[in-house]
C-alpha cells in the first residue's frame, strides 16, 4: 500500500475510536425532519442529491445510541445455518456428473470464511413475522431456503465483482479469477446462480419467485451505473451513487427480508415493515464499508485500503468530502486516473467531515430500520435485528 495512504489510515482508524469513545452524538447533530430523504419502493431518495440528517422515528431509543441487546442473531440462527454451506455444496455438486473443475470452482468461495451477515438477517427477519403471526415453524423450511439463495446470489456476484475489478485476493485468499481463468470464473458464477434459481423454484411460491427475481436484475444494473460515467452535478451524482448502493447491496438484503415476511403469512403493512427493515439495513450496511475502505487497514478489509477510487469509484466519504474541497469533483470526473489523484483525494477525506457525515447517515439508516419493526411484536429475534444494526454500525470492533 502507498506510505502515504498508509499513514492516512492509521490516523482515520485513531480517530475513529476516539470519536466512537465518546459516543454517535459526537459524530453529527441531526437536524429536524425536514426536507428528508423520501421512501420509494425502488430506490433510495435524496432531495437536492445529498440527504439531509435528521432525527429518525425510533424515539424510543437514546440518544447517539442504536440500543443495547443481549441476543446475539447469528446464536438464534445457528440451528438454522449450521448446515448451510454443506448444502450448498451438496447442491453445487448434484448437478454436475462426476467430479470437476467446476465442481472446485463453485465451492470455492463457500469455505464458512464469511460473515453470512445476509442469511442470518433473513432467518431472523423469518422468525421475527412467524412469531408476530402465530404460525409457528412450519414456513421455516422454506425461509431457509431464502436464507441459502441469498448467500448463493451473494457469493455468485462476488465472483462476478472479483472478475470485473481484477482481483487477486478474497477473504485472505487468492481471488478465483487468479486461481482459474477469467472465462472459467465467469462461468463459475453464472453456474452458481442457475442452481440458487431451481433451489428458488422449489419454494413453489411465486411471489418469492417474483421478488427474489429482481435481485438479479437489481444487480445487473448496478453493475453498468458502476460502469457509467459519473454525473458532472454533485447532487444529481449522489443520488447516482445511493440508486447504486442499493442495486449492488441492499437490494438482496431487501428481497429477502420481504420474501420470508411472504412466507410467514404476514399482511401487506407487515411485508412492507420487512421490505423497509432490509433496505435500510442494507444501505447502512454499504455506506460502513464504503467508511472502512478510508479507516482501516487491508488485512482488517480483505482488500487494499483505498480500494474504491483506484477502480475509479466515489463513494458517500468521497462526495461527502467534495462539499469541502472542491478539487475533488474534478478528480472524481476522470474517475482519480492521473497519479496523485487516489492519494490527494484520500488525505482530503481524512481532514474533511466526510467520514463523519458518512456514519451520521448509516446511523440514520439504521435508526429507520428499528423503527419499521414497530409494528411487529417483540421477540428474541425482533430484538437480534435490532441488535444487528449496532454490530453493523461497530464493524470496526
Amino acid at each position: 500500500m502507498n506510505t502515504t495512504i498508509k499513514q492516512l489510515v492509521r490516523a482515520a482508524a485513531s480517530n475513529t475510536r476516539c470519536l466512537k469513545k465518546v459516543g454517535m452524538e459526537s459524530l453529527c447533530v441531526l437536524s429536524q425532519k425536514t426536507n428528508c430523504m423520501v421512501e420509494s419502493n425502488r430506490s433510495v431518495q435524496a432531495n437536492a442529491g445529498f440527504p439531509n440528517l435528521y432525527q429518525s422515528a425510533a424515539t424510543n431509543l437514546a440518544p447517539g445510541q442504536i440500543g443495547t441487546v443481549d441476543f446475539d442473531p447469528f446464536t438464534l440462527v445457528e440451528g438454522d445455518l449450521k448446515t448451510m454451506f454443506k448444502e450448498i455444496h451438496d447442491e453445487l455438486d448434484l448437478e454436475l456428473l462426476h467430479d470437476s473443475e467446476l465442481g472446485e470452482m463453485s465451492k470455492y468461495y463457500f469455505d464458512g470464511a464469511g460473515k453470512a451477515v445476509r442469511p442470518v438477517i433473513a432467518m431472523c427477519v423469518g422468525h421475527a413475522l412467524n412469531h408476530h403471526m402465530g404460525t409457528g415453524y412450519e414456513n421455516v423450511k422454506n425461509q431457509r431456503k431464502v436464507a441459502i439463495i441469498s448467500e448463493m446470489i451473494h457469493t455468485a456476484s462476488l465472483v462476478h465483482d472479483d472478475i470485473l475489478d481484477h482481483a487477486e485476493t478474497r477473504r485472505g485468499k487468492l481471488s478465483v479469477n487468479t486461481k482459474w481463468s477469467l472465462q472459467k470464473s465467469t462461468m463459475c458464477g453464472d453456474y452458481i446462480l442457475a442452481v440458487g434459481s431451481k433451489i428458488l423454484a422449489q419454494i413453489g411460491n411465486q411471489e418469492v419467485v417474483r421478488i427474489l427475481s429482481q435481485v438479479l436484475a437489481d444487480l445487473v444494473q448496478g453493475e453498468f451505473q458502476q460502469l457509467q460515467q459519473t454525473e458532472d452535478d454533485e447532487n444529481e451524482r449522489f443520488q447516482q451513487y445511493l440508486d447504486k448502493s442499493f442495486n449492488k447491496t441492499a437490494s438482496l438484503m431487501t428481497y429477502s427480508c420481504q420474501a420470508n415476511a411472504v412466507l410467514s403469512g404476514a399482511n401487506e403493512e407487515e411485508i412492507q415493515a420487512a421490505y423497509k427493515y432490509g433496505k435500510n439495513i442494507g444501505i447502512a450496511f454499504q455506506l460502513v464499508d464504503d467508511l472502512l475502505d478510508f479507516v482501516s487497514s487491508a488485512d482488517q478489509l480483505g482488500k487494499p485500503a483505498a480500494a474504491d477510487m483506484k477502480l475509479g469509484l466515489a463513494t458517500a466519504p468521497v462526495l461527502f468530502a467534495s462539499q469541502q474541497f472542491p478539487v475533488l469533483n474534478e478528480m472524481i470526473a476522470r474517475r482519480f486516473s492521473q497519479d496523485g489523484d487516489v492519494e490527494e483525494a484520500f488525505k482530503c477525506v481524512i481532514e474533511s467531515g466526510g467520514l463523519d457525515q458518512t456514519r451520521a447517515l448509516a446511523k440514520q439508516h439504521c435508526e429507520d430500520a428499528i423503527a419499521a419493526l414497530d409494528i411487529i411484536s417483540n421477540s428474541n429475534y425482533k430484538l437480534a435485528l435490532v441488535g444487528l444494526c449496532d454490530k453493523v454500525l461497530n464493524r470496526l470492533n
